[in-house]
């Protein structure tokens, strides 16, 4: 998806015969900006300071942006507020999906295993949190990040096999060290599988044999 380009800060006037002629102008210009194909939205403030006014602007793209700007410059805006001081940051933003909010929530994850304390210790040394309850048929934990992790006792368990079985499986973001967090992992009580499958992930496997991935390819909304 095409990034938004995010422009924002301030123009700031050296006196009150500038701040008079922003406030003249301003008017037209938000009219004309916020009519443009391309505009997300275009807000000028005046803030607590007269002299300082503070500016937010989103267009859908970069070629939108610069249209804006090839008319800006030729308009009685660009004109007139030729000399004014602007301090500007221009940031591309990737444009994110609207979200839906359905009826039912995610109460948490639940791994089946042999042993619920052995493995809710290892993931809590993985990935930090606190134990919320536990009883030799379960135990829970939650991540820093809120996630619940459930770990339920099943009689005569096996371990999945991997790959060959259909497993929903952990993805763990080592930052932008995979090495270091795949040591890591194996330090709390991890082994790494056998098969690899690709170099930008490591797939490990819990003490109850459960697969889990480590990768620096972590989605971000920025």
């Amino acid at each position: 998806m095409r990034p938004h380009v995010h422009l924002s800060g301030q123009l700031i006037c050296r006196d009150d015969a500038e701040s008079a002629v922003v406030s003249e102008c301003l008017p037209r210009h938000v009219e004309l900006t916020r009519a443009e194909p391309g505009c997300v939205s275009f807000d000028v403030q005046q803030s607590d300071d007269p002299l300082v006014w503070q500016v937010d602007e989103y267009f859908t793209d970069d070629a939108a942006f610069a249209r804006h700007q090839e008319r800006v410059s030729s308009s009685e805006w660009g004109r007139r507020t030729a000399g004014i001081e602007r301090r500007y940051v221009v940031e591309r933003e990737r444009d994110v999906a609207p979200t839906t909010r359905g009826p039912l929530r995610t109460a948490g994850i639940s791994l089946d295993c042999a042993d619920p304390e052995e493995l809710v210790r290892f993931y809590l040394a993985l990935l930090g949190g606190r134990r919320l309850w536990g009883d030799d048929q379960a135990s829970g934990m939650r991540t820093d990040e809120g996630l619940v992790l459930v770990a339920q006792k099943v009689e005569e368990y096996t371990p999945p096999e991997w790959p060959g079985t259909a497993v929903v499986h952990l993805d763990i973001d080592a930052g932008n060290d995979l090495a270091g967090a795949v040591r890591y992992a194996e330090s709390c009580g991890a082994r790494q599988s056998k098969s690899q499958v690709d170099s930008r992930w490591a797939v490990l496997l819990d003490p109850a044999g459960h697969p889990f991935c480590i990768t620096t390819m972590v989605w971000s909304d920025r």
